[in-house]
């Protein structure tokens, strides 16, 4: 049976192709002799010279198939050399010249692309990979493979300071939003320092025993000198990072990041309403009268399961949490007194038009009734005010946002580690994330169809 087909790798070396045949036992097979290019040209031989193969066989090559059955190439090849008109033997390479094509791992390079992108870009794990090239496109593989070919892309690539110094070359660095991340499977304590820039791009990590100052700072000081010169820093509450940062980039702003400011306060907000919750449910035994009993335990219940809408954005809610929200501030004090709360910390934050208005703010916090009393309301208000500077350097500084982009960071990496079950080790995990930018960000293909490998060029 014979079938015309079209791939890359035949628009690619047409000149060697014989023919394509198909079997129930093989799918399709297309058959390729490189014997019939033309060397002369090719290799730019003189006059004269003659071009033989020895040991003459046939290998199988992958390719990806979108059929009922697989796709493979069989290539009719030997060692190839030339000859000259003195006779000397000059032996040349075939990997070079049969672009589309890997002779080493037995694949097309569209192959390659395809599990690596899987891999990484998807953070696909590597027996997920190995089980979806297999199902998808009928190529069988083994996760050990797999995992040399991420181990050798990764090796083609420039270290940690080179993808830092293009990335800084190729768009301007000037934030840094800091975070960190506990990885996965670690049995050792410690943790991975994260930053990303301003452009959306994971900018490097360093992984530490212990987030002290010591450790910010030298992590800090290698990245000024790999030529990143910060001039904003957004952080969460981390002491390390905010006695750091000063002594390596003295006139850099920094800014609290809204999301981990509110994030604080809402904890100390919803201890005391679990303790609020606990005092209601302990009132029943205290009442006879059974309505009363039936009601408070109602509320309580009430309580635990819209606990989350008590702390929700009002510009968040449907009608019916409005109105669920509504009936529980009648039925409550204290909710009526939370939500009161949580609305002039985000007015401090939304509304404020200068720091001189969001200071006026606070101090109309600190006198609410409940603030004076102790507890979760003052805890909440004494992290306002220790950190209460760095928390509006976005109303003081020109240029400065109220947010930070350093969870989406956490969030790429976190999916990149469970498709893997957890990077065993620094190495594993600067890997993927070094070919992650090269693809996302400097539109690497790891093998292009010419077979070259089309690394990001080096920032001189």
């Amino acid at each position: 049976m014979q079938i015309e087909v079209e791939t890359e790798v035949l628009e690619l070396n047409e000149d060697i192709y014989e023919k394509s045949t198909y079997s129930k036992a093989e799918g399709l097979v297309i058959h390729l002799d490189v014997r019939k290019r033309d060397w002369f040209k090719v290799l730019g031989l003189p006059k004269g010279s003659r071009v033989r193969f020895s040991r003459i066989h046939t290998i199988e090559i992958k390719e990806l198939s979108s059929f009922l059955k697989p796709i493979s190439y069989r290539i009719t090849l030997g060692e190839p050399y030339w000859t000259g008109p003195d006779g000397i033997r000059h032996d040349f390479g075939l990997d070079e010249h049969l672009a589309g094509v890997d002779l080493k791992r037995g694949v097309t390079t569209v192959t390659l692309r395809a599990a690596v992108l899987l891999a990484v870009l998807a953070c696909v794990g590597l027996r997920s990979v190995a089980w979806l090239m297999k199902e998808l496109f009928h190529v069988e593989l083994s996760k050990s493979s797999l995992g040399r070919w991420v181990e050798e892309a990764a090796g083609h690539l420039p270290d940690t300071e080179g993808m830092v110094r293009r990335l800084n070359a190729d768009k301007l660095v000037t934030e840094a939003h800091l975070d960190e991340i506990f990885p996965k499977a670690w049995k050792k304590k410690g943790c991975v320092m994260v930053i990303k820039d301003e452009h959306g791009r994971i900018l490097a990590t360093s992984e530490v025993e212990e987030r002290t100052k010591a450790n910010v700072k030298a992590w800090l000081e290698q990245l000024k000198s790999w030529g990143l010169h910060f001039k904003t820093f957004y952080i969460d509450g981390c002491k390390a990072y905010k006695e750091a940062i000063p002594e390596v980039f003295p006139d850099a702003a920094i800014q609290y990041d809204y999301f981990h400011i509110i994030q604080n306060i809402f904890r100390h907000l919803w201890k005391s309403m679990v303790a609020h919750r606990r005092e209601l449910k302990a009132e029943v035994e205290q009442w006879v009268d059974t309505d009363m009993r039936t009601w408070l335990e109602e509320l309580a219940k009430r309580l635990w399961t819209n606990r989350g809408l008590i702390f929700k954005n009002d510009a968040r809610m449907n009608g019916r949490e409005r109105r669920t929200l509504r009936e529980l501030m009648a039925d409550d004090p204290e909710v009526r007194v939370v939500r009161r709360f949580i609305g002039k910390v985000w007015g401090i934050f939304r509304c404020s038009k200068n720091e001189a208005g969001a200071r006026r703010r606070l101090e109309k916090l600190k006198n609410l009734p409940e603030v004076g009393q102790g507890g979760a309301y003052t805890k909440a208000v004494n992290f306002l005010e220790d950190r209460f500077d760095h928390m509006i350097a976005f109303l003081r500084v020109d240029g400065v946002k109220r947010n930070s982009l350093a969870e989406s960071g956490i969030r790429c990496l976190r999916r990149l580690e469970r498709g893997h079950d957890g990077f065993r080790g620094s190495k594993g995990r600067d890997n993927y994330l070094r070919l992650y930018q090269a693809m996302r960000y400097c539109d690497w293909s790891v093998y292009r169809a010419d077979g070259s490998l089309g690394i990001p060029p080096p920032v001189t």
